[in-house]
């Protein structure tokens, strides 16, 4: 993790903050506009009710409380009558545009009914509930649809995308998607309003906390088709999509924790640190089972390991640092300490683990490139040796030109390059669309070629956090769940674009000590526990579903757009059929915290269309681009009034999406 503006290249504006997408908070006195509205309750005095909702208590009482155990505020609905319901509800105000709702529920008991609604004119539209029958179900219209099993006492991530035009809804628990395409209990064209309640004919409790909703408007006049569906890595197999899980070998982020989630984001490696003081406490003897779970569990969820050989020991004089930094190990001891757990980590999971990286951001540890060089050789020898076929990358902070070359060059004087299977950089950088990155990139991978034939580069580690005041690199700006979704899908699809692998840091959250790096895609509890998916995991999800290995990118298609200012294109196409996948999208600076569009007239030369469909990746909603807006000449395809803004949208051929 780059922690020094040294090292990534200056951004001279800041951009103002504001709230995500307009939103809210129920704490506050001023009312909710149309579907945007938030809350964690923290803001709430114990006891009341939280501004902004209505509540019924004749029946009990509904108002924000500590969760049991814990110093956490939520809004909890106590039923003690079997006459009649304890309700909360909040108007967002009436709209016609799509509503995605977040929000987390728990019942202390699996013998009441407990919903949550989105409500408009006709009543409850969409319901999400726990059952007397200790399931969670939902409506097909008027058929209840079950979801699986719920436990007591259990927090539920819930999801709901409701689209009132066409009166269907798609649910997500936990990071899954449970059900799609689901009728309106009721029809109608609008909602307005979200409701949380315990059923009248039961009594028990149920909590309810993190409300987040947002209006998401699509092109008017055209037909929503869907949503984009996630796919498990399991289900895609292969792609250049990888995932961090960083700092489980210092106890910053628990596996335990997020890994019901992995397999779902769709990410199909995941980048590990191999932890040699926590495997390795007593000397000569090696505890392995902290990271034979970690190996087994992501290798069982479809996703390979990248291991990372990297940090010191402190039980050796000489042992190098221990952590973000950290330097190398330096006395006889050690080194041989070191060459012995190479060879026994190598060993004991070569069968599950082809690709490892030595040592983290050496450059930023102020390590010299000689003596990182003699480390780098050194290691990768012992890698090799027990694993003749592992490819084995160098690496470094941000993308510092003049340390790669100089590594480079000592390796090819040591007649050492053929031990270098890849070169991986980590490019903090508050724009991800900035030329000065790319432009490093491109001096990167020449040197590479030149030096190492054969060996590939890779974006190891990057993110952005999704709170002001975020430790590490980019914490020094303002961010939000907003900025943070369309920062990530920006810089993945420029990756993409050019053929890197390319890393998403992190997986959650992480609790360094006495502060937070929230780059991760799931938002934490202070005891690391996951407390929701952000829309930078739901966004990643439909990047990941879409962009697998069936598409090649398109270097140096051809493109024109009116207006065409500051414009980011990639463009894909299958690898089989040739149909296209174009990406475009406003990179003229760090992502905003607005999503207003400028309808925009593409046309694409030596494009292969069908039937085109308009992706707005960040939502994952898909839409069918009617005949009237677009049009082909031979191989010149022609879009008109596309909606684009600062996050990527795409022109795709329906055949390369899945619902």
């Amino acid at each position: 993790m780059v922690n020094s503006p040294s090292l990534r290249r200056p951004s001279a504006v800041l951009m103002a903050a504001s709230l995500v997408g307009g939103l809210i908070s129920v704490a506050t006195a001023t009312p909710a506009t149309a579907a945007d509205l938030t809350g964690d309750f923290n803001s709430t005095a114990i006891g009341s009710a939280p501004s902004g909702w209505s509540v019924t208590g004749a029946a009990g009482d509904t108002t924000v409380q500590n969760v049991p155990g814990t110093v956490d505020r939520s809004l909890q609905l106590r039923d003690t009558s079997t006459s009649a319901p304890v309700t909360a509800s909040a108007s967002f105000g009436t709209t016609a545009s799509t509503v995605i709702a977040g929000f987390r529920l728990r019942a202390a008991q699996t013998s009441a009914t407990i919903g949550v609604h989105l409500d408009g004119a006709g009543g409850h539209n969409v319901t999400l509930a726990m059952g007397t029958d200790g399931h969670l179900y939902t409506y097909n219209g008027t058929e209840r649809v079950d979801l699986g099993t719920y436990t007591a006492d259990c927090w539920y991530d819930m999801r709901i995308v409701a689209d009132p035009a066409t009166g269907t809804a798609d649910i997500y628990i936990d990071g899954s998607r449970k059900a799609k395409r689901l009728a309106f209990r009721t029809a109608t064209k609008s909602l307005s309003a979200l409701q949380a309640g315990v059923s009248t004919a039961d009594t028990g409790t149920a909590w309810l906390d993190d409300v987040r909703t947002t209006t998401e408007s699509g092109p008017q006049g055209w037909p929503y088709l869907g949503q984009v569906g996630p796919r498990t890595a399991l289900q895609i197999g292969t792609s250049k999509l990888l995932v961090g899980a960083e700092t489980l070998d210092r106890d910053y982020t628990s596996e335990q924790a997020f890994a019901p989630y992995l397999g779902k984001l769709g990410a199909t490696k995941v980048r590990l640190q191999g932890g040699w003081a926590k495997t390795e406490k007593t000397k000569g003897v090696y505890d392995w089972t902290w990271l034979d779970k970690i190996v087994d569990d992501a290798s069982a969820k479809g996703l390979k390991p990248w291991i990372q050989l990297s940090y010191g020991n402190p039980i050796y004089s000489g042992g190098g640092g221990s952590g973000l930094g950290g330097v190398l190990p330096t006395s006889d001891e050690a080194l041989k300490a070191w060459d012995a757990w190479v060879k026994a980590m190598v060993n004991r999971y070569k069968d599950r683990v082809t690709e490892w990286e030595i040592w983290n951001e050496p450059n930023l540890a102020g390590i010299p490139v000689a003596d990182y060089t003699d480390f780098y050789v050194r290691t990768a020898s012992l890698v090799r040796s027990a694993q003749p076929g592992a490819v084995v990358f160098g690496q470094e902070a941000g993308i510092d030109v003049s340390y790669a070359k100089n590594f480079l060059t000592l390796l090819s004087q040591k007649g050492k390059s053929e031990l270098l299977g890849g070169f991986s950089y980590h490019p903090y950088n508050p724009n991800p669309d900035d030329a000065w990155t790319y432009e490093q990139v491109a001096k990167l991978k020449a040197l590479v070629d030149q030096y190492a034939p054969g060996a590939v580069i890779r974006q190891g580690e990057n993110g952005a956090p999704s709170a002001p005041g975020s430790f590490g690199a980019l914490g020094d700006l303002d961010w939000t769940e907003l900025s943070q979704s369309k920062w990530f899908l920006r810089r993945v699809l420029n990756d993409l674009g050019r053929d890197i692998s390319t890393s998403v840091f992190s997986i959650s959250d992480l609790h360094y000590p006495g502060k937070i790096n929230s780059k991760g895609l799931l938002q934490t509890n202070t005891d690391k526990s996951i407390r929701y998916a952000k829309p930078s995991f739901y966004a990643v999800q439909t990047v990941a579903s879409i962009f697998d290995s069936t598409l090649k990118p398109l270097p140096g298609y051809s493109w024109s757009a009116t207006p065409g200012t500051s414009l980011t294109v990639q463009a894909f196409a299958n690898r089989t059929s040739g149909r296209q996948v174009v990406g475009v999208w406003s990179g003229a600076g760090k992502p905003t915290e607005t999503n207003s569009r400028t309808a925009t007239d593409l046309t694409f030369t030596g494009g292969d269309f069908s039937d085109p469909v308009y992706v707005d990746v960040r939502t994952g909603a898909v839409y069918g681009v009617p005949a009237a807006n677009w049009s082909v000449q031979g191989s010149t395809y022609t879009f008109k009034d596309i909606p684009v803004y600062d996050s990527p949208v795409l022109i795709a051929d329906r055949s390369t999406v899945k619902f």
